[in-house]
C-alpha cells in the first residue's frame, strides 16, 4: 500500500484543568474524541470517565470531568473502563469500552521466569464490558451529561447494555458467532476481540473493531437496542435471526480505530495496525454509509489520506486514535502517546486538524 500522506491544515490546542488528578495520563492517552457544536468530548485509557471541553480561540479548554460511577453502578468502582469510543445521537451521548481481554507485558528488570509468567497472564477488567448512553442536553450554550432529563415530554435516564461483570449481552451472543467465536478469548493486542469505534444514526448502532481482522478485512458490528426496566436490550431486525449484523471492509489488514458519520450519511473510518506496532494510520470513507441489510462486504472503501506513519517518528508515538468532525469542513485527530513536541506547558497538548 503506497503512502498517501497529507499535512494538517492547522493545529488545535487542548488544555486540561491544571488540578486534574490524572493529568499526565489524560493528555498522553486520549483514546476517542467527539464534537457537539462548541464542546469537545474525550475519553482516555486509564479511567472510567468522560471529559468535556469548550471551544477557545486556539482550540478547546474549560475542562470538566464526569465519572461514570456518578451515572452507573460499575462492577469495579475503582477500575478503568478502557473507554475507547464515543458517539452522539440526540438526546444521548453514547460510550463503549473495549470489551477485551489483555495480556500482561514483561518487565525487563524482572527475572526470566517472572517475564515468562507475565506473558502467560491474561487479565480481565470488569469495567471494560460496558456500552451505554447518558442524557446529553444543551444548557446555556454547552452540552451537559445529566442523571435525569426531560426530553420531548419524557423523562430519560442513563442506560447500560444488559450484562454481567465479565460480559455483555452482545459479548455473549458473539461467543457463538461463526466468524468471531475463536477470537473472543484472545487478548486485544493479539488480534483478539477489541472495540475502538462507535457511531449511532437513526437507531443503528455501529461498533468498530480494532481486532480481529480476518484475511485483511476489518469488521463493524451493527446492533439495535430498546429500553426495558432501566437497561438496554439488543433487538432483532424483522426477518433476521441474530441480535447483530456484521459488515466486513477491506482495509488492507488494518483494524478500526474510530468511526464517524457525517450529515450526508457518509461513514468515515480511522484505521491503523491491529497489534501494538508502528504503521500507517489512514482515513477511509464509505459513501452513503453501510447498507441496511443483515450484513455486507465492502471491497473498495475510499482511502482518503494518511494521518500518521509511526515508523517516521519514533516507536509507539503519535498513535492516532480519535477522530471528530469540527467546523469548517475539518476533521480533528487526537493521538495516544503524542511526541514530546506536542505538549504545551503542564496541561496542554497540540492535536492536528485536516481539511476534508
Amino acid at each position: 500500500m503506497k503512502p498517501n500522506r497529507k499535512d494538517p491544515s492547522h493545529k488545535c490546542l487542548i488544555q486540561f484543568h491544571k488540578g486534574f488528578s490524572n493529568l499526565e495520563d489524560l493528555r498522553s492517552e486520549i483514546s476517542s474524541c467527539l464534537v457537539t457544536e462548541k464542546n469537545l468530548w474525550l475519553s482516555y485509557d486509564e479511567d472510567a470517565g468522560i471529559e468535556r471541553l469548550t471551544a477557545t480561540e486556539k482550540g478547546y479548554g474549560y475542562h470538566k470531568h464526569y465519572e461514570l460511577t456518578d451515572f452507573f453502578d460499575l462492577p469495579n468502582s475503582d477500575g478503568e473502563a478502557d473507554m475507547e469510543a464515543l458517539a452522539y445521537a440526540e438526546p444521548y451521548l453514547w460510550f463503549c469500552g473495549s470489551m477485551s481481554l489483555k495480556r500482561n507485558s514483561p518487565d525487563p528488570e524482572d527475572s526470566l521466569e517472572e517475564q515468562l509468567d507475565d506473558l502467560s497472564d491474561v487479565a480481565l477488567d470488569e469495567n471494560r464490558f460496558s456500552l451505554g448512553c447518558i442524557p446529553c442536553i444543551k444548557k446555556n450554550g454547552s452540552y451537559e451529561l445529566l442523571k435525569e432529563a426531560e426530553y420531548q415530554g419524557k423523562t430519560i435516564k442513563p442506560l447500560m447494555l444488559r450484562g454481567g461483570t465479565k460480559s455483555t449481552e452482545l459479548h455473549n451472543a458473539l461467543m457463538r458467532d461463526e466468524h468471531l467465536e475463536r477470537f473472543m478469548m484472545i487478548p486485544c493486542k493479539d488480534n483478539g476481540f477489541d472495540i475502538e469505534g462507535l457511531a449511532v444514526e437513526n437507531g443503528r448502532i455501529f461498533i468498530g473493531l480494532r481486532g480481529p481482522v480476518l484475511n485483511g478485512y476489518a469488521i463493524i458490528l451493527e446492533i439495535g437496542c430498546k429500553e426495558f426496566d432501566g437497561e438496554l436490550l439488543l433487538t432483532k431486525r424483522d426477518g433476521e435471526d441474530k441480535l447483530y449484523r456484521k459488515h466486513f471492509l477491506d482495509l488492507r489488514g488494518m483494524g478500526i480505530r474510530e468511526l464517524n458519520i457525517d450529515k450526508k450519511g457518509d461513514l468515515y473510518l480511522l484505521a491503523g495496525p491491529t497489534m501494538d506496532l508502528d504503521g500507517t494510520i489512514s482515513i477511509y470513507r464509505v459513501k452513503n454509509g453501510l447498507p441496511d441489510e443483515h450484513g455486507s462486504v465492502i471491497h473498495k472503501p475510499e482511502r482518503l489520506f494518511d494521518v500518521a506513519r509511526g515508523a517516521e517518528l519514533e516507536h509507539g508515538a503519535d498513535k492516532a486514535e480519535g477522530m471528530a468532525f469540527i467546523e469548517g469542513g475539518h476533521i480533528l485527530i487526537t493521538y495516544d502517546s503524542p511526541v514530546e513536541e506536542r505538549f504545551e506547558g503542564k496541561n496542554g497538548v497540540w492535536m492536528d486538524c485536516y481539511d476534508l
